[in-house]
């Protein structure tokens, strides 16, 4: 066998080595994802103690009442007090104030804050909420979400965001008012979803 034969043998060997330990290790990847989280060494709801990322997702509801009303130009300026039922993921209450600005058209952008209450992966407590979105003329809402500044089981919380609503029946929900006709500002109703992390 000459010399060129025995270097492209070799340099085949290491080729194909190579792609043995790529496979190999494209494998172990695949094991890991498919494993549940905490076989794979992801934190799930364990809460503070030990830190990790959280998929959050869930529907939720909402009492829209109206405090302020006024037409600045061709716009209306809204101001709402919210009470809002959050489940799965996020289970608990929201109270705060919503400001809205409705357009010509029809359209409206909105920016809103307040003080969630509830229950995340077993730890409870409260944390601050904050979102800005628009709407459409045929009231379909997006935005997207913050929290931060948690208390009790979710200090070391932070979470962030997107959700989608429209308007919905007028409905009695865990966190909203028993007489939903108080809602003169209407209820509205979606899922959310986004990603928490409990930091060390």
């Amino acid at each position: 066998m000459n010399s060129d034969n025995k270097e492209s043998r070799s340099n085949s060997g290491h080729t194909t080595g190579a792609l043995c330990q790529a496979f190999v290790a494209l494998a172990i990847l695949a094991a890991l994802l498919l494993l549940p989280a905490s076989e794979a060494g992801e934190s799930r709801g364990n809460g503070p103690s030990a830190p990790g990322f959280i998929a959050a997702s869930g529907p939720w509801v909402d009492c829209n009442i109206v405090t302020d009303f006024k037409q600045v130009g061709p716009n209306l300026i809204i101001t709402v007090d919210i009470t809002e039922t959050f489940s799965g993921t996020l289970d608990g209450c929201y109270t705060g104030t919503e400001r809205d600005v409705v357009y010509k058209n029809g359209s409206a952008t909105f920016h809103g804050s307040g003080i969630f209450t509830g229950v995340v992966e077993g730890q409870s407590g409260t944390m601050v909420m904050t979102y800005e979105g628009t709407a459409t003329s045929q009231g379909v809402a997006s935005a997207n979400w913050v929290l931060e500044q948690g208390t009790g089981g979710l200090t070391n919380l932070h979470g962030q965001g997107t959700f989608e609503g429209t308007l919905v029946a007028l409905q009695t929900s865990r966190c909203t008012p028993p007489d939903p006709t108080v809602c003169d500002g209407g209820m509205f109703g979606g899922t959310y979803s986004g990603t928490l992390h409990f930091a060390p």
